[in-house]
């Protein structure tokens, strides 16, 4: 089984500030996986060292980040192999896209931009990519909707459309559900469910933990910059990892395939 995600030793510094340390964290192709902390745990961090925009700091140990079996990338080809879907990229399209219908939001994700240029000549392929994406998360209502028209679930649906016009083996949510009522959270976690099932690799990064859903097979939990557990779902996620890394007594439940944490 082929490497998503294959770090060794991983350091990363602003300045002085030492963020990310030793991190060690291998996702498999397939394995559906959540990486869970509190705000200011390093997710973020984390997140840009995955999509290439930080590149771990230099030290003598040996070290090794690879993704998709290679150290270094040239990010748009990468997004072609890994999407990414971010709440960055969902402000992004809030602010300068839109007047974008949700076709136009989707077809961009050909280009890595915030819109469409007129110099840019889409090929029949990309149309019926960009028809099919959104037909496989069944938006196809929103071709014709302006994005300044959409609820936030509908939007997001759109940006994780247009991280899958390529044929990606895994896909990367940043707190996918922030800013949806619960109606649209449920719907969002359905989503992601039958993106897992039809062979996609779900990567979720969150600190909610009713977002996990049942076919995550793998928990890496961070905190203060470090991996404080990974594993097996049933093995790593219990109420004293998840006191721990949240630094208050919990106690966790599951009802229904769903989990859910109380204060004790």
């Amino acid at each position: 089984m082929n490497s998503i995600i294959n770090f060794e030793n991983v350091t990363l510094r602003y300045e002085e500030n030492l963020v990310l340390k030793n991190i060690s964290l291998q996702i498999k192709e397939g394995e559906h996986c959540v990486i869970l902390g509190a705000n200011g745990s390093g997710k973020s961090t984390l997140i840009k060292l995955i999509n290439c925009e930080l590149y771990p700091s230099f030290k003598n140990e040996p070290f090794k980040r690879e993704i998709l079996s290679y150290e270094r990338w040239v990010v748009t080809e990468l997004r072609k192999h890994l999407g990414v879907v971010t709440n960055d990229l969902h402000t992004k399209f809030l602010f300068y896209g839109n007047s974008l219908n949700g076709f136009e939001t989707v077809l961009s994700g050909f280009y890595g931009t915030i819109g469409l240029f007129d110099h840019l000549e889409n090929t029949a392929e990309q149309m019926r990519a960009t028809e099919s994406a959104m037909e496989r998360l069944g938006i196809l209502h929103l071709r014709h909707k302006k994005v300044d028209q959409m609820s936030t679930g509908e939007l997001r649906k759109c940006i994780v459309a247009r991280a899958l016009v390529h044929p990606v083996k895994a896909i990367l949510l940043d707190e996918p559900t922030v800013g949806l009522d619960i109606k649209a959270q449920l719907d969002f976690i359905d989503m992601m469910r039958s993106l897992a099932k039809s062979g996609t690799t779900v990567i979720l990064v969150t600190h909610h933990i009713e977002e996990i859903f049942e076919e995550i097979q793998k928990v890496v939990l961070i905190k203060e910059g470090n991996i404080y557990a990974s594993g097996e779902k049933e093995l790593v996620l219990n109420s004293q990892n998840l006191s721990a890394i949240f630094n208050t007594p919990l106690e966790m439940q599951k009802q229904q395939g769903r989990h859910f944490i109380y204060p004790c």
